[in-house]
Order: C-alpha cells, then structure tokens, then sequence
C-alpha cells in the first residue's frame, strides 16, 4: 500500500513542470543505448548500474522515458521519508523512547529533518538517484531490524548498484550473514555477484571502459566539490555538518547518546560512511556534497530518535507531558532548521522552474526544426557542458563530444549554463541562426549549398515546409 501510494504521487508530480538533472538524462540515453546494441559510456557522467537497467526497458516507450524514469525516481525520494519515519519509530520504541507516542514524534521529526533538508527536493524532483540510494538504504535498516535477512541483502544490493561507498556496508553484512549461518556462501555469492558485473561489465562492452565510472568521478568536478579545497578530507566534514544542519546533528547526538545499541551501531555506520568519502575526496574524487546523503538521512532518523528520548527523559512518566514535550521539542527542531536551508530552498525551487523551462523549449524547438535534420543536416552537433545529456537524448546523437571545441562546420545548441555554473560555449563560428525558442539558440554553421540558396528564393511556405513546419 505505501509503494502504491508513493508510486501514485510520483506520478500526479508530473502535472507540473518537470526536469531532469545531467546524470538523469544520461541514464536514459544510455538505456536507449542498450536497446540497440551501442552503449557508449564515454562523455556522460558517473555509471550507475542500477539506473540504467530501470531506464533499458523504459527506453522501449520512445518519448515517455524520460517522464517515467522521473516517477520512479520520485516514489523512491518519497519511500526515502517513509523509510526514515518507520526506522526511527521502530528504533524509538526499541528503546524505550516510544512509549505514549514517542514513536510517532520521532517517525515525524525524522522525515520532516529530511524534507527541510538541502538534499531531498532538489535531487529527488530532478530524477537523482539519492532519493533511491536512501530509500534502500533505510529500508535495508528496516528489514535487518525486523529479522528480514534476505530483503536487507537484496536492499543492500540495490544501494551498492547506486553508489560504490555502499559496497564495503554490503560486504561486512553479507561476511555477517555467512558467519551466523543466515545464509550459505553460495547463495551470498549468487546475491552479490550484480554488483560487479554491473559496475564493470557494460564499461568492458561500451566504449567507456572498465573504470569508466571511476574516470569520470575524477574527472572535472563541480565547484561546488570538497575536491577544491586546501584539505578536501576536512571540507567533506564541513558540508555533512551543512547538510545535516546543526540542529539536526545536535537532536542526533542525544539520539546516539540515548538510545539502545542499534541505534549507535547506525551512528557508527554514519561515520564510517563519511570517513570513507572523505578518504576518496582526498584521494582526488569529487566530494560532492550528495555523496553523503545516506550518513545524512541516518543523522535525520537518530535526531528523531534524540526528540523522543529527550521528551522522555525531560516529562517524566506522565504520559500527557511526555507527549507534549515530544510535539513542542519536534516543532522547535524543525523551526531551527528551516531558517538554515530554507534559502537554499527558495533558489532551488526557482531552478526547478528554469529547468523546465529550459527542457520544454528544446523539445519545442527540435520539434519545429525536425531531430533527423538536425542530427544529419549540418554534423558534428555541439553544445555547452551541463547541457549536453539533455541535448544528447533530445537529438538522438551520441554524447561523447557534444561539449567539445566547435568547428567551422556545426549545429549548435547554445544556452546559459544554469545552476551547474558550467563553461560557456565559445563564439560560434560565422553561419545561419536557425531558430530560437527560450533561451536556447540553434546555429547551423555549414556553408550554403545550391539547393539552399534556391529556397531562399522560394516563398517562406516552402522554407516553412522544410524546417518540418505545417504548410498551413
């Protein structure tokens, strides 16, 4: 029932406006890829195996897979609140902290940490994979609590597919799981045998090659990447403490200090998981700050555990007062935070607009201008960095060297570079501006032929018609 209504809330998101983000729309030129036999890994971002077996039977659909690898990217942002919320009540009452509505108070303040949080709207509205990575994650959490070995394993399987910092987690549970004879080593084997296979085998097969993923993770990072930094280890520390929020960092504390051994064995698991990015930053690999959303999740789910056992501990045993002490210390955790992200926010929400946008003129103007006239009419095509995936699918052309230098003879897509901040293109060499919609520009630089200067001579119907314009 929960995934049912997740699943039906990710779809009513797409009667607004909607976007996708660079690796998005990458993952479903790849799927397309599959579909013909030519996966080609180089010039997009990072791989993730997981996305693009979703997105490989989506891109049977055409024109859909876009829209749909959003729904399905959106249901698991939404299971990601819902997994903080069922993880920190049951870990509430597990210890003690859950009693006359605890539970409840802590379920609440952990999602609403992760809803107010930096990370969750903005990744999970353009098609990310933190929401998922999160999702299973928790949820992972959640069936390891109940006793579920087997779906924790396969849970555990589905975060390694989608971030590699997953892999040592999975490797020391499924060591746990064979030394408690929970499961064989056969069967252990045959479970994790995805990941590998996964990660390395289609960058063997494409042209990105084996380490491809990894290449492209140290390749030029985002400014906003802890990689720039006089001590990259350090500044990860900064952006997890801004992207949990000191608040929410302090409420999870006290849930570390409070609770019961799960729930500092999850503190730990928290720590290791930023220790470990902030060993690969230093190392020369991004940082991104959403490299560590799952820690930061895991920080959301023990601040709610923190309110509850606070109330406990600060009401006594009235059963009135400890509720009341878990709403008041709740909603003071969520005024805290939001005054700290709500800036960031307020401009994320604007982008998600532009983004649109942005996507909604491409598609209007190849529309108009017809994909097979441009692909074939004036190559090699040519566009700015951050908007070469969008270009890529949209055109049907390969991205590999979409944001390369731009010779005298191109079609290209020019736009502002939006929130990325990406390089710009540089002056387009001397030729026609076909079309314009938005803020985009198509410029065809190929020197007139014969034919071409005959349709300038023909009534503007004529042109119309060519450009793939109704006569009428």
């Amino acid at each position: 029932m929960l995934l049912v209504a997740c699943l039906a809330l990710a779809t009513l998101s797409l009667l607004l406006p909607w976007a996708l983000a660079f690796d998005p729309w990458a993952w479903v030129t790849w799927g397309r890829d599959v579909t013909r036999l030519e996966l080609n890994t180089a010039g997009g971002g990072a791989w993730k195996p997981l996305p693009v077996v979703v997105t490989t039977p989506l891109a049977l659909t055409g024109a859909a897979a876009p829209a749909l690898w959003l729904v399905v990217a959106r249901t698991g942002g939404l299971l990601a609140l819902a997994g903080a919320a069922h993880v920190a009540y049951r870990l509430a009452v597990a210890a003690r902290a859950g009693s006359t509505g605890g539970g409840t108070i802590a379920a609440v303040a952990a999602a609403t940490a992760i809803a107010l949080s930096t990370w969750w709207l903005f990744n999970t509205a353009l098609g990310n994979s933190e929401g998922l990575l999160v999702a299973a994650a928790l949820w992972a959490v959640a069936a390891h609590v109940a006793g579920r070995w087997r779906a924790a394993l396969a849970l555990g399987v589905a975060a390694a597919l989608l971030r590699p910092e997953a892999w040592p987690f999975l490797g020391l549970y499924a060591l746990w799981l064979w030394r408690t004879q929970r499961a064989s080593l056969g069967s252990l084997a045959l479970a994790l045998a995805p990941v590998p296979l996964l990660w390395f085998g289609p960058g063997l097969l494409g042209a990105g090659g084996a380490l491809g993923a990894s290449d492209a993770a140290r390749g030029t990072a985002s400014p906003q990447s802890a990689v720039h930094a006089d001590v990259p280890a350090l500044q990860v520390l900064v952006d997890v403490a801004e992207l949990v929020t000191v608040p929410v960092l302090l409420a999870a504390i006290a849930g570390v200090a409070l609770g019961g051994r799960e729930v500092r064995a999850l503190g730990a698991g928290a720590l290791a998981w930023v220790a470990l990015v902030a060993v690969m930053t230093q190392a020369g690999y991004a940082g991104n700050p959403r490299y560590n959303v799952v820690p930061a999740a895991l920080a959301c789910v023990l601040a709610g555990i923190g309110v509850a056992a606070l109330a406990a501990r600060l009401a006594g045993r009235e059963p009135g007062r400890r509720a009341s002490a878990g709403i008041l210390l709740a909603a003071a955790l969520a005024v805290a935070t939001l005054p700290l992200t709500a800036s960031d926010l307020a401009d994320q929400i604007d982008e998600l607009g532009a983004r649109a946008d942005r996507r909604e003129d491409l598609d209007a103007l190849v529309d108009r201008i017809g994909a097979d006239r441009l692909a074939s009419g004036c190559p090699p095509v040519r566009t700015n960095q951050p908007m070469k995936a969008m270009v890529g699918w949209t055109v049907d052309v390969p991205m590999e060297h979409l944001a390369d230098p731009v010779p005298q003879r191109a079609t290209v897509f020019a736009s502002p570079p939006g929130y990325d901040r990406g390089p710009v293109l540089p002056p387009v060499p001397s030729g026609r501006p076909s079309e314009r919609e938005g803020e985009w520009t198509v410029t065809i630089s190929c020197p007139p032929t014969v034919t071409d200067q005959a349709e300038r001579a023909m009534p503007r119907v004529s042109a119309a018609r060519n450009l793939g314009a109704p006569s009428s």
